[in-house]
């Protein structure tokens, strides 16, 4: 790897204030420092962890308390060895990961084909991982809204956030870090925006599923009946012709609802299984749509729009 220039100038010339200044306006200068040679705001927790590594390394917080009884000598000398720890700390992990675990709060990883190898070693299972069928909505990386075109295989969040289900927030930590998907191997939040997934390189459901034929033709069964794409056109239809595309809707909702069923009573699978071999419940993606799909006592479902 090409060796990298150390930078950081903020002012031309900062001894003036450094060698004038009370503690405060040396912490402003080595803020200004810090943000120029990161690249990054302080809200970045790539930021929070250089600099907490930098400042552990220097002993900031004595420097901070004594700055203001230093001489412009002594100064100096304080000033040169919060700069040494900081290319210490930049150059040791410049473009590395610091485990900061920005992007694990940001979202989980979508599985390629090397991850493969994490199922058949058991780092994860159907219980960890969630299928998105083409046709879903979801959010691009400009956080704008798109529909799928191809099937992705996702690991889980953590409920009510987009954290990814193996990042431990009070830790800081991953549970599969040595094991994490290819994804998370990519990932470089401190260089060039990461390229978009080639979707040839996607992990799919019949990769995983081919040695287990039973699994896979029921798989089958659910798209044909409740595929996205019928579903789709089931709405789109519905104000025109409200009996047919309603008699789609739900001959659909039924077969999705009644075949997890089967799924969790007979074959013992958890509720996250099925979100694996089937996908997302057919009534999120109503719910995504603007309808709720609600099971009556009698076990039909009836339909209305979402008042949210």
């Amino acid at each position: 790897m090409k060796e990298k220039k150390f930078l950081g100038k903020i002012r031309q010339d900062p001894w003036e204030s450094l060698a004038k200044g009370p503690r405060e306006v040396m912490a402003s200068l080595w803020q200004e420092y810090l943000q120029e040679i990161l690249n990054a705001t302080q809200k970045s927790k790539r930021y929070q962890t250089v600099r907490r590594q930098i400042e552990e390394k220097a002993d900031f917080p004595e420097m901070y308390r004594q700055w203001n009884d230093l001489d412009v000598e002594a100064r100096a000398a304080a000033w040169k060895r919060l700069i040494t720890a900081a290319k210490d700390v930049l150059w040791a992990g410049w473009e590395t990961c610091v485990r900061c675990g920005e992007c694990c709060e940001l979202s989980s990883p979508t599985l390629l084909a090397p991850d493969l190898a994490l199922f058949q070693k058991e780092i994860l299972t159907w219980n960890e991982v969630y299928t998105l069928r083409p046709g879903e909505q979801v959010t691009n990386r400009e956080g704008k809204p798109e529909t799928l075109r191809e099937e992705r295989l996702k690991i889980r969040e953590v409920p009510g956030s987009h954290q990814c289900w193996f990042y431990q927030a009070a830790t800081n930590s991953c549970r599969i870090y040595d094991d994490r998907p290819e994804q998370c191997r990519r990932q470089e939040c401190w260089g060039e925006e990461t390229p978009e997934l080639d979707t040839a390189e996607l992990l799919n459901r019949e990769t995983l599923l081919a040695g287990v034929p039973e699994v896979w033709d029921l798989v089958t069964a659910h798209q044909e009946r409740g595929g996205l794409d019928r579903v789709g056109r089931a709405l789109k239809n519905l104000e025109a012709s409200p009996e047919a595309a309603g008699e789609a809707l739900f001959d659909a909702l039924h077969f999705d609802h009644y075949l997890r069923q089967m799924l969790q009573e007979e074959w013992e699978l958890s509720p996250a299984a099925t979100e694996f071999i089937l996908g997302r419940p057919l009534t999120q993606f109503l719910k995504d749509h603007g309808i709720n799909a609600t099971l009556t006592p009698e076990g039909t479902f009836r339909l209305l729009p979402r008042s949210d």
